[in-house]
């Protein structure tokens, strides 16, 4: 019995399955940073140039800076304006060339909706999910379908969790060292999380060619202080569509205020989905230490 006692969990030495965990973890991260890639890479000649800007909007800050580029345009045309209790108004009439959007938020501000509240306006929400549905048929923008299969990853990251906890559990009951493996399981976790987030909303050829464009309209910037009479209805569209809410700010404040824009909304775009590989190289480099640590130690700390 103390022969047995004195044996390797599950036959396996602990700094050996440590490495091998460790090296599962970083090639679960790698393997899923390749797959979004490929999932998001859209079409490689991506062209955004000829988009409008509320679409330039949900591709740089997702439907909330969609409507703000949208309500910055009509206050610009003056076809509305905030009222008493910081509802929306209508002001004139709607402007020539409008977009389903624009007709959605123009008939809301005619029921004098709170202007924070347009979001939840159903003709509102329909049109954002036209735009969206064109968007992503046009491989700009991330559709559901691959986001879902993007968290995918999130499973394998759970086996892992699983996994070192039936070792952590298995270690403890035969009292062996556990130590590392204890610290190998939160990066296992962050891991975890990190696979099942997905906050790209464009596809790589669409950002690629969003910085392109931004620095086309570097006018337009808030830095630049534009103005409604230099640039008009399209022009204050595209700057809170590319620039974010702030340029809303710069050219109306005192709307901007009134109808509780945030100010910060979706000012620069998103970034790809970065915690994985993050996460990667820190499971390899303190994970990793630890095990050649165990091993140095002769013990079984990984269980």
């Amino acid at each position: 019995m103390a022969l047995e006692a004195q044996g390797d969990t599950w036959g396996i030495p602990g700094p050996t399955f440590l490495l091998l965990y460790v090296a599962a973890m970083v090639a679960v991260a790698i393997i899923a940073v390749v797959h979004r890639r490929i999932l998001f890479a859209g079409p490689r000649d991506a062209i955004v140039s000829t988009l409008g800007p509320q679409q330039i909007a949900y591709l740089n800050g997702g439907d909330k800076l969609a409507v703000y580029a949208s309500l910055a345009g009509l206050r610009a045309a003056g076809a509305i304006r905030s009222s008493a209790g910081r509802n929306l108004a209508q002001s004139g009439p709607m402007p020539a060339g409008v977009t389903p959007l624009d007709t959605a938020v123009y008939n809301a501000a005619g029921r004098r909706i709170r202007a924070r509240e347009v979001f939840t306006d159903a003709w509102v929400r329909s049109a954002l999910g036209q735009l969206r549905d064109g968007l992503e048929q046009s491989g700009l923008a991330v559709s559901a379908a691959k986001a879902r299969a993007a968290r995918s990853w999130m499973f394998a990251g759970l086996a892992l969790i699983l996994l070192g906890a039936a070792r952590l559990y298995a270690g403890f009951a035969g009292d062996k060292p556990i130590g590392f493996l204890v610290v190998a399981l939160i990066p296992a976790v962050i891991l975890t999380i990190a696979l099942g987030r997905v906050t790209r909303r464009r596809t790589y050829g669409a950002s690629k060619a969003m910085g392109e464009l931004r620095r086309r309209h570097d006018h337009l910037s808030p830095r630049q202080s534009p103005s409604y009479a230099t640039y008009g209805a399209a022009g204050a569209a595209m700057g809170v569509a590319l620039f974010g809410a702030a340029t809303l700010y710069t050219m109306d404040p005192a709307f901007a205020a009134e109808a509780e824009i945030q100010r910060a909304a979706a000012s620069g775009g998103t970034s790809g989905w970065t915690s994985t590989s993050s996460c990667g190289s820190s499971s390899s480099s303190s994970c990793g230490g630890g095990s050649s640590s165990c091993g140095g130690g002769g013990g079984g700390c990984g269980g």
